[in-house]
């Protein structure tokens, strides 16, 4: 199975929307990106459901300090198990944005999406250190 050029477009408009809500430190904006039953894991624990993640994203962004910008970097986007499945697998770089900017974190991003009403929408975002990051 293989998705089309405009799936692979529309997938990563969500995932560069999901960097600008959490940029913006809109919790709302971000959420809305999520299925209802959607998980958010990594080292910031496990979250599962949009009122979870909504309530974990404040103080996850919070540690960020108060000015950051989400960078998704090379997304690699390849059908998923299921028909309307996909996987995205990409660098997600955490600019500090204090003079001088400066690169705060970095970490591999795996996200799983589902389309769901004619659109896609993020189902799980798996959250890891980079390669040589502790």
């Amino acid at each position: 199975m293989s998705l089309a050029a405009a799936d692979r477009l529309a997938i990563v408009d969500v995932i560069t929307r999901a960097d600008e809500a959490a940029s913006r430190r809109d919790a709302d904006a971000y959420v809305a990106l999520f299925t209802p039953d959607a998980v958010l894991d990594g080292a910031q624990g496990r979250h599962a459901g949009r009122e979870a993640l909504r309530a974990s994203v404040g103080p996850i962004w919070a540690a960020e300090g108060p000015a950051t910008l989400h960078l998704t970097l090379n997304p690699i986007v390849e059908p998923g198990p299921g028909d309307g499945q996909a996987v995205a697998r990409s660098v997600l770089l955490i600019i500090g944005l204090a003079e001088p900017p400066a690169i705060q974190a970095a970490s591999v991003i795996t996200q799983e999406l589902r389309r769901t009403g004619g659109s896609w929408r993020i189902t799980r975002r798996t959250v890891a250190p980079a390669a040589g990051q502790h």
